[in-house]
């Protein structure tokens, strides 16, 4: 029989499998990191993006943030006028009261009693004067009463002087003037 040496081929096979072999690792390994590379371009680039998106949402919330500190200028201001104009609405109202207490006081005032000093506090009104008798003070009273604008009179003092009787007295405004 016929002795063939299949041993140079084997080996020729066995270089060749290791070639591919040695082949198929590199190109793996440049696949491996094309993809690497790939994958790691792509994450900067999607770093980029988020970050120019950030710089203008940053940019937006800045211009929001400047109109807000605007409107809330604004909103001060109309608060402020809005305050002033109600400060002003309780003058008027209060310069109404005064005028109607005077025009009241005018009408009650019996002949004899000259009055000294008026001052009102809130509800409180509290009247010096001079008159010419005790009497004429007593008057004085039942008028206001009847006026309506004065309510819980109090003649706190009544001293005899030699120009007449100073008097004190104390009132408080009724419900529809305060």
């Amino acid at each position: 029989m016929l002795r063939l040496n299949l041993m140079p081929w084997r080996e020729r096979q066995r270089l060749a499998a290791l070639r591919r072999l040695r082949l198929m690792l590199l190109g793996a390994a440049v696949l491996a990191l094309s993809a690497v590379l790939l994958i790691d371009q792509l994450a900067r680039q999607r770093a980029r993006q988020q970050a120019v998106a950030s710089d203008s949402q940053q940019a937006a919330i800045e211009v929001l943030e400047r109109q807000v500190a605007k409107h809330e200028r604004i909103r001060q201001s109309y608060d402020e006028v809005r305050a002033q104009a109600v400060a002003l609405a309780d003058l008027r109202a209060e310069q109404g009261l005064v005028t109607a207490v005077f025009a009241d006081l005018e009408r009650a005032l019996p002949e004899g009693v000259q009055l000294l000093r008026l001052e009102l506090q809130g509800s409180r009104l509290r009247m010096v004067g001079v008159a010419a008798s005790g009497a004429v003070v007593a008057q004085l009273m039942r008028e206001l009463e009847r006026s309506g604008a004065m309510r819980e009179l109090e003649l706190k003092s009544l001293n005899s002087q030699p120009g007449g009787d100073e008097f004190q007295l104390l009132a408080r405004m009724s419900a529809s003037w305060s």
